[in-house]
């Protein structure tokens, strides 16, 4: 594995230990390798264990995502020597991101967890050499669980699959700790149901924006009442099987409106701000370029049409549509330097509403069952 104790946030001495000492390549028999340099890959070949262990290795032990499942295809079913196009439908978190979940949760023996979209059982597999315990994964895919229940017995831990939708409700319970393995655009009431007095529960909220997520680490008291922590973060879970990101309209065919720009796009590793920016102005994304280059024009589109196309210098703007989409980004990085420039929120569990607090002026409502969503 890579050097896991020096990726950005990685501090646990005893999250390094554990995952360094799960077998990930006893857990996954195959797994399928992004071909060229577009990112997201779209294009895939499928190595396996036994014809090609040094591939195999190498992505396991990486700390990219392994997907073992391409638009319902198993990697291990999968044809050998040809180009397999198509988006994955399972994959296992990178290590680096399967470390801050476990630190966020801070982990101790005994501690009951369940994992919500285990796929291959990495994660539950470091959980219960913690806690000393059996532990519990939910996985939709039957398949797929029932593989992961093979190999992680086979391996000698004590990991329970259970095949459902996590979504719907865990099973069992009360859960000491809760680690949601994939994006939801805010946290489900079915697994705050779950949640013991004194459990921690964490997950990546994301908006479908690609790279505009955060973590939300959330904690029920002694009295029962719920409370937590949303942070702008490098790594982020992937959106839920099924659940595309946001779309990317075709380029206008028309003329762009053009005006010299007021704010200097800030940098992607202004994580803060884009996390604001995504849950302010909802429906909007940045479209990354195939090659992406630090001088690259920035481009956001929204799911109405509108688009900007930024200099990176911020000399100009060109937008399309029926919104002046930098004039509004402009607006929230106004509200966001005025609250303090903020990268973590407080979170706030009203009733049954979500709501982010980052500061005077800078206050949001995650979705609600409906789907709506208030922006204060």
């Amino acid at each position: 594995m890579e050097d896991l104790g020096g990726q950005p946030g990685v501090r646990d001495h005893r999250v390094v230990a554990a995952l360094g000492a799960v077998e990930r390549h006893r857990l996954i028999e195959a797994a399928f390798t992004p071909v060229g340099e577009l990112r997201p890959a779209t294009s895939w070949r499928a190595v396996r264990g036994e014809h090609d262990p040094a591939s195999l290795l190498s992505a396991v032990y990486s700390m990219d995502q392994v997907v073992v499942q391409l638009d319902g295809l198993p990697a291990v079913a999968a044809q050998r020597g040809i180009v397999h196009r198509g988006r994955p439908s399972a994959q296992s978190s990178g290590a680096g991101l399967l470390a801050v979940t476990l630190q966020d949760l801070r982990l101790e023996d005994g501690h009951r967890f369940v994992e919500v979209g285990a796929c291959t059982g990495i994660l539950c597999a470091a959980a219960a050499l913690i806690t000393r315990r059996q532990v519990t994964g939910v996985e939709i895919d039957p398949g797929v669980a029932r593989e992961a229940a093979v190999r992680t017995a086979q391996a000698g831990i004590g990991v329970r699959m259970v095949a459902r939708d996590g979504l719907r409700g865990l099973p069992d319970g009360p859960w000491d700790r809760v680690a949601g393995s994939f994006a939801v655009p805010a946290i489900p009431q079915a697994w705050l149901l779950r949640l013991a007095v004194g459990g921690v529960l964490t997950c990546t909220i994301s908006t479908g924006a690609p790279g505009w997520h955060a973590t939300a680490v959330i904690e029920r008291s002694p009295d029962g009442t719920l409370g937590g922590r949303l942070r702008a973060d490098t790594w982020g879970h992937v959106l839920a099987r099924g659940v595309p990101w946001l779309p990317v309209p075709e380029r206008p065919t028309v003329a762009a409106r053009v005006r010299s720009s007021v704010l200097v796009p800030p940098d992607f590793r202004v994580r803060g701000f884009w996390v604001v920016l995504a849950h302010l102005l909802p429906g909007v994304r940045r479209h990354w370029p195939t090659d992406p280059d630090p001088d690259s024009t920035v481009v956001l589109v929204g799911e109405d049409g509108s688009r900007a196309h930024i200099a990176p210098d911020g000399s100009r703007a060109e937008v399309w549509g029926p919104r002046d989409l930098w004039a509004e980004v402009e607006q929230v990085h106004t509200r966001w330097s005025a609250a303090g420039s903020p990268t973590e929120f407080d979170l706030h569990f009203r009733d049954e509403r979500q709501v982010v607090d980052g500061g005077t002026g800078l206050t949001w409502q995650l979705p609600g069952r409906d789907g709506g969503r208030s922006v204060c």
